[in-house]
């Protein structure tokens, strides 16, 4: 009886044995999803929709706190002092100061107190994502559940950031400001240069004086990869106030529109040409698009007469004349019988307007050839 006892309970034994081999791998496995962090465990940031470039942010007692080591905000500029531990952040018109182990900090003149500090974590230094946002005159917006931050912030561009008499824009507004000859920062309004988060910094800003208080103002900004598209906006400034505009789209092709024609500014946004006067009134409208016989296509105006247009297609740069008086259209390599095998450039047929005689309505043009061969041809609208 004691022996049967014994083979039972070592036959439960067994049993049990092979219960917890065969329930191993899932307990195991277990363990092992345990011990891997979540997805939604990462902390992500991201400022006007770009992810920062810094190292992995982490949260300290419910703070987001953000590594200063490859911190990069366009636009903005951040200095760390290691003799004094300050922390100094700027961006044009915020800025704000914080000292490693002290929870308060300056921001844009005045003191406020932060939930934690800069602080030393794993040899690298952290600073509260919240003071970065407020120096750099940002708004935050925290997603617990995905875990992820939000910055919008105004990122500017522009030589009036540093430079007397100069204009910069607010890109993520479309705001435009000018520095005058004293240092002054004057707004002008709000534009139609909301530009394209992380192509910002690369924006490119251009200015003729049409009159002693008015400004043509060219913003050209390329974005996509690698900078295919251009978006070219023409401001019409008079006595400090936006009084016209004008925004063209281009893709691969860099326009080189005509700026002023006759002591008018010269506005194109690719398809209507407007000629403004210095008082900003409209002396003449265009449709070069449907008078070039296009009208989806967008056009660079090179040149312009009393009554001729020289057009450039965006869609594969070849050359139009349009004869404005007559509403009729030329394109010069076939006018002048040119084999396109001989064009050398993309989205460029080599065609270049040279001038003009205008008492007898002759234009001249010139062209280059792939081997950099020149030939002249003239044009006689009648």
């Amino acid at each position: 009886m004691k022996r049967l006892k014994k083979i039972m309970c070592i036959s439960i034994i067994i049993i049990i044995i092979i219960g917890l081999v065969h329930s191993f791998p899932s307990i195991v496995s277990a363990a092992s999803d345990k011990a891997q962090p979540s997805k939604t465990s990462v902390i992500r940031i991201y400022l006007n929709n770009i992810t920062t470039s810094s190292g992995a942010p982490t949260l300290i007692n419910g703070t987001i706190m953000l590594p200063l080591d490859g911190l990069y905000i366009s636009g903005v500029t951040v200095n760390y002092d290691e003799r004094t531990k300050m922390i100094s952040i700027a961006n044009m018109f915020t800025h704000g100061s914080m000292k490693v182990g002290s929870r308060n900090a300056t921001v844009n003149g005045k003191a406020v107190a932060y939930s934690e500090g800069p602080r030393q974590i794993n040899k690298q230094l952290y600073l509260p994502l919240r003071f970065v946002n407020d120096a750099i005159g940002g708004s935050l917006n925290w997603n617990p559940e995905s875990r992820e931050a939000f910055i919008s912030y105004p990122e500017f561009v522009g030589g009036g950031m540093i430079s007397n008499d100069a204009y910069f824009i607010n890109g993520v507004s479309g705001t435009l400001y000018k520095r005058d000859t004293a240092g002054v920062v004057h707004s002008l309004g709000v534009s139609t240069a909301k530009l394209e988060p992380g192509y910002i910094g690369d924006t490119k800003i251009t200015v003729v004086a049409v009159s002693e208080d008015a400004d043509l103002v060219t913003i050209q900004n390329s974005s996509g990869e690698p900078s295919i598209n251009l978006t070219v906006i023409n401001l019409f400034v008079k006595k400090e106030v936006i009084l016209r505009q004008s925004k063209g789209h281009y893709w691969q092709f860099s326009p080189d529109n005509l700026k002023m024609y006759k002591g008018n500014a010269v506005m194109n946004d690719g398809h209507n040409v407007r000629l403004i006067a210095p008082d900003a009134s409209v002396k003449g409208t265009w449709n070069i698009s449907k008078l070039a016989g296009v009208p989806e296509d967008s056009y660079a105006v090179e040149a312009m007469g009393e009554n001729f247009l020289i057009v450039r297609s965006s869609q594969d740069g070849l050359l139009t004349l349009i004869d404005t008086t007559a509403n009729q259209a030329i394109l010069l390599y076939k006018e002048f019988d040119i084999n396109p095998s001989d064009m050398a450039g993309f989205k460029n047929d080599g065609i270049h307007f040279t001038g003009n005689d205008v008492n007898t309505s002759e234009l001249q043009f010139e062209f280059t050839n792939k081997d950099g061969t020149k030939t002249a041809y003239t044009y006689v609208i009648k």
